[in-house]
């Protein structure tokens, strides 16, 4: 009886994620997008369902991004708006690296969606996994009013991937950190402290890291 019981109840919790992964398909097919309100900084749900601008979040996500352009390492911006007493998308004091990142990154802001970019592994489990080609994903354009424009989105992409060929440069926070480019190969310019055990003759340069 356990066994027949157990099974049923199983095929009906099959069942019903069928249906709601049914739903959630077809709902990403006709183009329509959700956002985690409570967690997501520059949005809320506006009247229609769709996304809404909120003008002073939206002001922080493009001072955010007008920092890293401007030059500022990601953990120099985290601790600007630390700084500045700025709450987290998730209502924290303290702003994380990851979080300023996923900011910059998320397409969301130039006002597309890309759906499904976790997924479920089964329905027993429910363990989520993020989403690396195993099932389709939907990108819509358009689908809401921007915060940043295309064009400030792209150049922020491009020198996110620029500046990951540099990580060990990056963790210098000083004025001229990500600011000096060797003219022969390309490469940052990293501050170097010659003769540090002594204090007479100690002094600070900068030059190519790869010398």
């Amino acid at each position: 009886m356990l066994t027949i019981m157990s099974s049923l109840a199983q095929e009906e919790s099959r069942s019903i994620s069928e249906n709601v992964r049914w739903g959630m398909q077809k709902s990403m097919q006709d183009g329509n997008i959700s956002l985690p309100y409570k967690r997501f900084l520059g949005y809320k749900k506006g009247d229609d369902g769709r996304p809404e601008i909120v003008p002073e979040e939206a002001e922080v996500v493009r001072d955010i991004y007008r920092m890293f352009l401007d030059g500022k390492t990601i953990r120099t911006i985290a601790d600007e708006l630390t700084r500045r007493g700025i709450k987290t998308p998730g209502g924290k004091d303290n702003w994380a690296v990851s979080t300023v990142k996923s900011i910059l990154s998320n397409e969301k802001y130039k006002g597309d969606a890309l759906r499904q970019k976790t997924y479920t592994v089964d329905y027993l489990s429910k363990t989520v996994r993020k989403n690396n080609g195993e099932v389709k994903q939907y990108y819509v354009s358009n689908s809401h009013d921007a915060i940043v424009d295309e064009d400030t989105f792209n150049l922020v992409q491009a020198e996110l991937a620029r500046r990951s060929k540099f990580k060990s440069a990056l963790r210098d926070n000083s004025v001229f950190s990500t600011k000096i480019i060797c003219g022969e190969c390309g490469y940052f310019y990293g501050r170097k402290t010659l003769h540090s055990t002594s204090e007479k003759h100690r002094k600070v340069v900068w030059y190519c890291n790869r010398r």
